[in-house]
């Protein structure tokens, strides 16, 4: 690190104010030096020292902004891992590297860290090798820079850099300093990785413990260093049937099948074991009578004071049984039609079932390991990708989620509709540890809506020909009937009556076709209304006496409530009160109606003095189909009053009365 000449010996009050500068500069390092020690203590871990160490380096009026970055040794770039200051987006902006034959190497960053030694750029402005970072560097304030790397023991734990807002701010007799702060923060990093490391070791030898006091669930041995049987214990003879005199000095490949045993895999784990510490391994075992057993497998390295393997502690599990429940799982997952997989809470795919697999013709070794959005069924559509993660999102914070989605099939053009929903499931501290995805096969359903919705169009465009042309058709003809009254003799006037009666029959039997029309094809969008089943009565009962001088009608007390209806409610009584008296054999037909009401419901009773109803009759009456209509006629006022009650969530029924004649009972929802 090398000082610049100062800017003029003529000017006492700039060299005073850069001498405080410096001092400034140099108070604030001696004071992080003295904190880091503290810091050390009470930091949650190295993000923390970083952080901190930072932002209190940027409390001097002189320093602008510090970030601390890790190398990547693959690549040599320099990851930023924290920062405090007049940052602005500068990190995002800048690329830095630690080699000597890319731009982005040979700035102080770079510099620091090859040497090993601080490095310091006096003006940004001026220095030909902060070229790539200048301009971002002049348009934050930055005038000068200085980068120490953090190194302890040997070891490398990053690069720490500051910028000034004035150049020359890191001169030669602050390089002691500055490579002293350094060392304290790499010492403070290294002392907290070290106690991680003791935490782990301590927490490996803990999770060792609890095995040892399970000891009859498991087989634990020591092997040396070669991978040899050393020691043998009751829970291993039980579960790989050797006895101690017979292993003793045997290698661990006489655990392994023959195929396995060819392939290398116990080296292999005995080496990952060297090299790591630790192997685990879940496969096929083979016991001393030659059966196979499913286990789990764990191989911990034992090492002298100097870090030197001398042996390895092998814990296996027999997981038999558990194998067997995960293949009876496997059955009863793949029996499904539908479509199921599971994922882990950031879309990991877990396990896909044959059902979904067979949608797509898919591999599940291509597929498991795969987020889910990057597996066939969601690949080469932006939204629908966007709205299965965003799904997987809500999921992963505890929601429930489900939509219909459009999927393509393999095979074909035409894609399958899928009711896809995805179901979070809680592990027992209450987090999300899985996601479980399905997909019903809608496709069906969804082209039979399509049918319907066409049939409905069809419907009432033939209700407005109905509507339009028969019925105006047939006002025509019964007013030019009347005006054709005053001209006719005595002969001809039976046949007008004859057309005047068949006119008012087709009107009225065109109004009964319009009702229908209008339950069938608004069945699935009208929504219903309280009616008052008072006035709805009053109302059959006054249109009946003025059709009828013959029959009488009593109407019973009204109860004060009202139904969920419509305006169709005053069609239903009507064809009630009418069948009463037109299927009524008795010369003055009589005709009495009641209505109860109850909590949840009321029932309304039509009852008349005619023949009656066969029971053989009373369940088709009720039931039959428009099939089952010779013509509209016939039946077809009973067959309107069931399709309206049903679409209000009511019932029709048919009972005996005391006077011979037959009751007609209807159930309606109480509003």
């Amino acid at each position: 690190m090398t000082d610049g000449s100062p800017q003029s010996v003529d000017d006492p009050s700039a060299t005073e104010r850069e001498l405080r500068q410096r001092l400034d500069i140099l108070a604030t390092f001696n004071e992080v030096v003295a904190d880091v020690n503290e810091t050390i203590v009470d930091a949650g871990g190295r993000a923390d020292i970083e952080r901190q160490v930072c932002e209190r380096l940027v409390q001097t009026d002189e320093l602008r902004f510090a970030w601390v970055g890790v190398v990547d040794e693959t690549t040599g770039d320099v990851e930023p891992t924290a920062w405090a200051g007049v940052e602005d987006g500068y990190l995002d902006e800048i690329d830095v590297s630690v080699s000597a034959e890319r731009p982005e190497g040979n700035g102080p960053v770079g510099r620091a860290v090859r040497s090993n030694a601080v490095q310091a750029t006096h003006s940004i402005a001026d220095e030909p090798a902060f070229g790539p970072f200048r301009e971002p560097a002049l348009e934050r304030g930055y005038r000068s820079a200085a980068s120490v790397p953090l190194v302890y023991d040997d070891a490398r734990y990053g690069v720490l850099t500051m910028y000034a807002e004035h150049e020359r701010a890191f001169t030669a007799e602050l390089a002691e300093p500055i490579s002293n702060l350094g060392h304290a923060v790499a010492h403070g990093i290294d002392t907290h990785v070290r106690r991680e490391r003791e935490r782990e070791l301590e927490r490996r030898e803990q999770a060792f413990s609890r095995i040892v006091e399970n000891i009859e669930e498991y087989a634990l041995f020591r092997l040396d260093a070669s991978g040899r049987v050393e020691s043998w214990n009751r829970g291993a003879a039980a579960i790989k049937g050797y006895d101690t005199e017979e292993i003793l000095g045997e290698h661990i490949e006489t655990f392994y099948t023959d195929e396995d045993a060819e392939d290398g895999l116990p080296e292999r784990l005995l080496d990952r074991a060297r090299t790591e510490g630790r192997a685990e391994n879940e496969g096929w075992r083979v016991r001393a009578d030659g059966t196979r057993f499913w286990a789990s497998v764990t191989i911990t390295a034992l090492t002298d004071d100097t870090g030197e393997v001398i042996g390895f502690a092998k814990v296996t599990r027999d997981m038999t049984d558990r194998k067997r429940r995960e293949r009876q799982l496997d059955a009863v997952f793949n029996s499904t039609f539908q479509y199921i997989g599971l994922v882990e809470p950031d879309g990991t795919v877990l396990r896909v079932n044959d059902a979904a697999l067979d949608l797509v013709d898919g591999d599940r070794d291509d597929i498991v390991g795969l987020r889910a959005w990057e597996t066939p069924w969601w690949r080469g559509d932006d939204e629908r990708i966007a709205d299965l993660r965003a799904a997987l999102d809500r999921a992963a914070d505890g929601e429930f989620v489900r939509y219909e989605v459009e999927i393509d099939r393999v095979n074909t053009d035409r894609p399958v509709v899928i009711d896809f929903s995805v179901t979070p499931v809680h592990d027992d501290d209450g987090e999300v540890s899985l996601l479980v995805l399905e997909g019903h096969d809608i496709t069906a359903r969804k082209e039979r809506e399509r049918e319907l919705r066409r049939e409905q169009e069809r419907l009432e465009f033939v209700n407005r020909i109905i509507r339009h042309n028969l019925l105006n058709g047939l006002n025509v003809v019964g007013a030019r009937a009347d005006i054709v009254e005053d001209f006719v003799d005595d002969a001809g006037l039976t046949h007008l009556e004859t057309i005047q009666g068949r006119v008012r029959e087709m009107t009225e039997l065109v109004g009964t076709m319009r009702t229908f029309m209008k339950v069938i094809v608004e069945r699935e969008s009208h929504e219903f209304r309280p009616r008052r089943i008072d006035e709805a009565v009053d109302h059959g009962a006054e249109s009946l006496r003025s059709e009828t001088e013959a029959a009488s009608v009593e109407v019973g007390r009204l109860p004060d409530v009202s139904v969920v209806a419509d305006d169709l409610l005053d069609e239903v009584i009507e064809h009630l009160l009418k069948n009463a008296v037109q299927h009524n054999d008795k010369p003055n037909p009589a005709v009495e109606v009641e209505v109860g009401a109850g909590d949840d419901a009321v029932e309304l009773r039509v009852s008349d003095n005619g023949p009656g109803v066969p029971d053989e009759e009373k369940h088709r009456i009720v039931d039959q189909r428009i099939e089952d209509l010779s013509n509209p006629g016939n039946g077809f006022g009973l067959f309107l009053v069931r399709e309206i009650v049903e679409s209000y969530g009511g019932t029709v029924a048919i009972e005996d009365n005391d006077r011979g004649g037959a009751t007609f009972v209807v159930t309606l929802p109480r509003a």
